[in-house]
């Protein structure tokens, strides 16, 4: 199967299994993001049935990245291992199958230029805390449904006015969109003088 044949094919899947996989418009703004960036490595917290793993994958294949996606349901996991290998990404993108919150620690040798964060609303505060220093400094964060579940990630908005991080939510979809987050560089001469 063609690797278009298949997005279309795990779109339907998707939305017949009520599947949140992330809209078309936010795949290509996604990929977008990777060139633009000169992402070459990537961390996805959240992998569903690989629906945006595989279009992560397309624009890092590009850049002669990898990528690495973290999902801690095990059927979701099973299904996007498959899908993954159908597409023929799999030797870019390395699947972990765990909670992200017991996951993330694991990964302190590991650096990425960007960290795509679609797990858990709840959760979301966990997760950038946990992930922010694995975040090469001028890298950023893409943070998905920031509109649509803001009551669920109450915890994170307050955290982002308590601490004055900058950040930018563009509506991509009809009724939701993405948060961005860069990691400025801190210059540590101007904070001993």
């Amino acid at each position: 199967m063609h690797i278009q044949e298949l997005l279309l094919h795990l779109r339907e899947y998707g939305r017949i299994n009520s599947i949140p996989n992330i809209s078309d418009k936010n795949a290509q703004f996604l990929r977008d993001m990777i060139h633009i960036g000169g992402v070459k490595n990537l961390l996805e917290i959240g992998t569903a049935n690989g629906f945006s793993t595989i279009h992560l994958c397309m624009a890092l294949r590009e850049n002669k990245g990898t990528l690495t996606s973290i999902d801690y349901s095990l059927p979701s996991y099973h299904e996007a291992v498959e899908n993954i290998k159908q597409a023929r990404m799999d030797d870019i993108a390395t699947l972990i199958f765990g909670n992200a919150l017991t996951e993330l620690p694991k990964l302190r040798e590991k650096s990425f230029d960007m960290i795509f964060i679609d797990g858990q609303k709840k959760r979301t505060l966990d997760f950038y805390a946990l992930s922010y220093p694995l975040l090469k400094d001028g890298g950023f964060f893409i943070i998905d449904d920031v509109i649509k579940f803001s009551e669920k990630m109450s915890s994170f908005y307050e955290f982002l006015e308590q601490e004055k991080i900058a950040h930018t939510i563009l509506k991509i979809d009809a009724d939701d969109g993405v948060m961005l987050i860069v990691k400025e560089k801190i210059n540590y001469t101007k904070l001993t003088k």
